[in-house]
């Protein structure tokens, strides 16, 4: 059975009031440091919140800042197909890399260390490798290389990137080492497709037995194609080499002549 509790029972404080009552007894001894503690805690609590909030205030503005910058590089050109009304265009290329280019650094420049800014630094040498600027291609890539985390998503690509801007320039032997690097970051069927074409393009025996085992190797990947692509275009003769004369029309044997009756 239940014990019943007695009225001197019920009038004993219960064991959260006792704990309590000398909590509130020791904090009264010693108001000043506990009330100094507490004011330290609270600005701690806040100044966190206030940065957490401060960044996310600044990674929204990076963002919309690198938006607009992309937005400038997608614009069409009044040369080329009737835009869409309202739709804003560039005179030419050059003046669409100008602007953006200048949106890029500028979210660079106003947000160093946000993430929009790694982003806008490996878009710079893309529009510069698309443009044919392979150095300063290159050392935009390489700057977000040496910055981007081994997952950011455009990762693969820089180092690609910065393996075609090395070959631009003459630099064969150090894109070979830029495309062997994109086994690291995940990519080993692109390091391989790299290694083959660069040896094709070095005119090596084995080029072809290479890529020919890249599309054994990763027959469901795009560089199966890109290998087979490349396999067709080495076997067709070599721009302004004379063609094989085409055969002559032979004519049909004659008739052997009767005997005469």
């Amino acid at each position: 059975m239940a014990h019943k509790l007695d009225r001197k029972e019920l009038k004993k404080p219960d064991e959260f009031q006792v704990v309590a009552g000398k909590a509130m007894g020791w904090m009264a001894a010693h108001q000043k440091p506990v009330l100094a503690g507490l004011i330290a805690l609270a600005v701690a609590v806040l100044g966190a919140w206030g940065a957490s909030a401060y960044s996310t205030s600044r990674e929204a503005k990076a963002g919309a800042g690198l938006a607009t910058a992309l937005e400038l590089s997608s614009r069409p050109l009044a040369s080329e197909a009737q835009a869409q009304p309202g739709v804003e265009t560039f005179p030419s290329r050059q003046e669409r890399q100008k602007a953006a280019v200048a949106a890029l650094e500028k979210v660079r420049s106003d947000f160093p260390r946000s993430t929009a800014a790694q982003t806008a630094e490996a878009q710079i040498g893309f529009l510069e490798l698309k443009e044919g600027d392979a150095k300063g291609a290159q050392a935009a890539l390489q700057a977000f290389l040496d910055q981007a985390p081994g997952g950011h998503p455009l990762r693969t690509l820089a180092q690609e990137s910065v393996g075609y801007a090395l070959e631009a320039q003459g630099k064969l032997d150090e894109a070979r080492a830029a495309f062997a690097r994109l086994a690291q970051d995940g990519a080993p069927e692109r390091a391989a497709f790299q290694e083959a074409r660069i040896a094709l393009v070095l005119g090596k025996p084995e080029a072809r037995q290479q890529l020919e085992q890249v599309a054994k190797d990763y027959p469901k990947e795009p560089v199966a194609l890109e290998a087979n692509m490349r396999l067709e275009l080495a076997s067709l003769p070599p721009p302004g080499a004379p063609q094989a004369p085409a055969p002559k029309d032979r004519k049909p044997p004659a008739a052997a002549s009767k005997g005469k009756k």
